[in-house]
């Protein structure tokens, strides 16, 4: 089949009629229905062949009046039971509904336990870990549940790897529930059993047993709970992510002795990331000591660790240790490509220790015809204070510098953000005029900014794009604060707004206004649809993306697991939508993220994407939102395993060549074309 052809299949519609109940599972996945007639077909699914994409489907919905629906899926089969406990996990929104949940969900593993099923039982266990629990009573059970998939120096060959690997996850979930709501701490013996199972080693050609021993080390991160004969241990194991996650362990403020001895063995691993965790950690310990380590990393290797000991330096060292390195580092600036972020990132630096030097050298930055180099130089005149310097940047063609500029201007409280908040209404970027909003928080302003908000507010909204939420929200949100009932009759027609948060917000604004109870009745965007034959005829393939000057990398494509959003990613690349796009973010042992327009977080596709969350482990590809189903065709990768986006954000599929080629990608790399290919 030809690349032509199938890009026509892929936007093909199917005729009502011939529509498989597969396909309309599909379509009401798609519509998020809330209503009787628009789950008729999840509901008929449940019943049948189509039962196990039926759980998934009601599950993401996230609705907990619909947990009894699932409950009874967890007597069914291995497989069907296990979707049926993520899928509860998912739905368990509120308080009540964790309650409920917890409550199935132990009970199917006590029965579970007793009759040795432990492939099903792992997921159970996963899913009650990372269940929302607000009192330490809901924790401790689930904990005395999840220590029974433990093992111990006298039990390691004995315990299932399917138990190991599901503990670990539900522990590494409740550790971080426990940190963020100030719960009650994990017993002691929970963590000597995570000790165990971080640094234990099974004989068994298993490959759940180095996810299981990455899980531990995070939980025990998490925790706070790391030693330094573990520690010293996770360093020497094999698997180099289970040495970043102990490396990250130093930077934490557990007790460890001799933190120095194992940081500089950290930071003599073989691998980067490895080194780059372990230098944060001396940065956050032990820099105010000693620099030597940080401007050692200087002629690292790998980009990315000379990166992070240049953001480092700028935190300051002993006396004025690597000033020096920083201002040769900024002298290095050039117009060659690829060649302008060692000395951007040394000159933010610079500016934060030496401003004198950086003052120097800031007008070369400002005037370079690369525009990445001049955000960086706004936020450098943000550390200096230059206050002309970003008055300046506040005319620069590129929208993202003019952002940088007045986010700098606000950080200083200078009276010129008013003017440039104002001005910057008018623009088409959305992240900015999300900080000009920012800037005119004052609510003595209502009198110059109420009528540029509304007319921005009007202008934005005739673009009948989703991804606008954002900025009018925040419009709203402002022209609600400044509280003029005069502006009423401007917001109206926002009842019927295509976005049922911006006409939710109307209501509330125009109800307090008016004091009549006003209801909101929008009418949603309709998306470019989904068929089951667009959706088969990606099986089997992979997206190529060709990088400008560096290489490509194959991202196979999971239909099972996304079929929404392989789709939509599959459609724009077809289409030549990501042709010339970059990679605008590089969070350093985490994430790259592209696929902007705008080269920023807040542009993207017209229309939102649903959610098809699952794990994210290294070299898995996700899709970046800024709340729920707000995908907008942005695309991340994980560049390591981030446990902490697990059942949060997509994943649609995986890197399966090339991964050196991500590993390598900068701030503002091409994405030069992207193929459709046969795995």
């Amino acid at each position: 089949m030809t690349h032509k052809i199938l890009i026509l299949l892929i936007c093909m519609a199917t005729p009502a009629a011939a529509q498989s109940l597969q396909e309309r599972m599909l379509q009401a996945e798609d519509a998020r229905p809330t209503t009787e007639a628009g789950l008729a077909p999840l509901l008929e699914g449940l019943k049948g062949n189509g039962r196990r994409t039926a759980i998934r489907a009601i599950g993401r919905l996230e609705r907990p009046a619909m947990i009894p629906l699932i409950a009874p899926a967890l007597d069914d089969g291995v497989g069907i039971r296990a979707e049926a406990a993520n899928a509860l996990a998912q739905m368990a929104r509120t308080p009540a509904a964790v309650v409920e949940v917890q409550k199935l969900l132990l009970t199917r593993a006590a029965i579970d336990a007793n009759l040795n099923t432990w492939e099903p039982w792992g997921e159970i266990a996963a899913a009650l870990g990372r269940l929302p629990y607000d009192t330490a009573e809901q924790v401790a059970a689930t904990e005395a549940v999840l220590t029974i998939g433990l093992p111990s120096p006298d039990s390691m060959n004995d315990v299932d790897s399917a138990a190991l690997v599901g503990s670990a996850r539900g522990f590494e979930s409740l550790a971080r529930t426990v940190r963020a709501k100030k719960l009650a701490a994990l017993g002691s013996r929970t963590w000597d059993l995570l000790r165990w199972a971080a640094t234990a080693q099974r004989p068994a050609a298993d490959p759940r047993s180095v996810l299981t021993r990455r899980l531990a080390m995070a939980a025990l991160v998490t925790g706070n709970q790391v030693t330094a004969s573990v520690i010293e241990r996770g360093l020497l194991d094999a698997d180099r992510e289970v040495r970043r996650f102990a490396a990250a362990g130093l930077a934490t403020d557990a007790a460890i002795s001799d933190r120095d001895v194992l940081l500089k063995k950290g930071m003599a691993d073989t691998d980067a990331r490895v080194r780059l965790e372990a230098l944060r950690g001396w940065g956050r310990h032990l820099q105010k000591t000693s620099c030597a380590p940080v401007r050692a990393a200087l002629k690292d290797a790998d980009v990315h660790v000379r990166t992070q000991a240049i953001d480092q330096l700028g935190a300051g060292c002993p006396a004025v240790e690597g000033s020096a390195e920083l201002g040769a580092i900024a002298s290095t600036l050039s117009t060659q490509p690829r060649a302008w972020h060692a000395p951007a990132h040394a000159l933010v630096s610079l500016a934060r220790t030496q401003p004198a030097d950086a003052t120097k050298v800031l007008p070369l930055f400002v005037a370079h015809p690369t525009w990445q180099v001049r955000m960086y130089a706004a936020r450098a005149a943000s550390a200096l204070g230059a206050v002309d310097t970003l008055t300046a940047l506040m005319a620069d063609p590129v929208d993202n510098v003019r952002e940088a500029a007045l986010s700098a201007l606000i950080e200083l409280q200078r009276p010129e953000a008013v003017a440039a908040a104002l001005d910057s209404l008018n623009r088409s970027d959305y992240q900015l005029v999300l900080t000009a909003v920012r800037a005119l928080a004052d609510n003595a302003l209502a009198p110059k900014a109420t009528t540029p908000l509304v007319t921005a507010l009007g202008r934005i909204t005739k673009e009948s794009k989703d991804p606008s939420r954002d900025p009018r929200l925040a419009i709203l949100n402002r022209l609600q604060g400044y509280g003029d009932a005069s502006q009423a009759v401007n917001l109206e027609g926002y009842l019927k707004d295509f976005d049922p948060a911006v006409a939710a917000k109307a209501a509330e604004i125009l109800t307090a206004w008016t004091g009549r109870p006003r209801m909101a009745s929008a009418q949603p965007l309709i998306g470019p649809g989904v068929t089951v034959a667009a959706v088969n005829a990606l099986r089997g393939k992979a997206l190529r993306f060709h990088m400008t000057g560096t290489g490509s990398f194959d991202i196979a494509l999971d239909v099972d697991a996304a079929p929404l959003s392989v789709l939509r990613v599959a459609r724009r690349a077809g289409e030549g939508y990501y042709n010339g796009l970059t990679f605008h973010r590089i969070a350093l042992n985490f994430v790259i993220q592209g696929g902007s327009p705008g080269a920023n977080e807040y542009t993207g596709d017209s229309f939102f994407m649903r959610d098809e969350v699952g794990l994210h482990l290294r070299g898995t590809v996700g899709i970046s939102t800024r709340g729920r189903d707000t995908g907008d065709a942005q695309i991340f990768v994980n560049t390591v395993d981030s446990p902490r986006l697990d059942h949060t954000y997509t994943v649609f599929g995986t890197v399966t060549a090339g991964m050196d080629v991500v590993d390598g990608v900068r701030e503002g790399d091409v994405i030069q074309r992207v193929e459709l290919v046969t795995r």
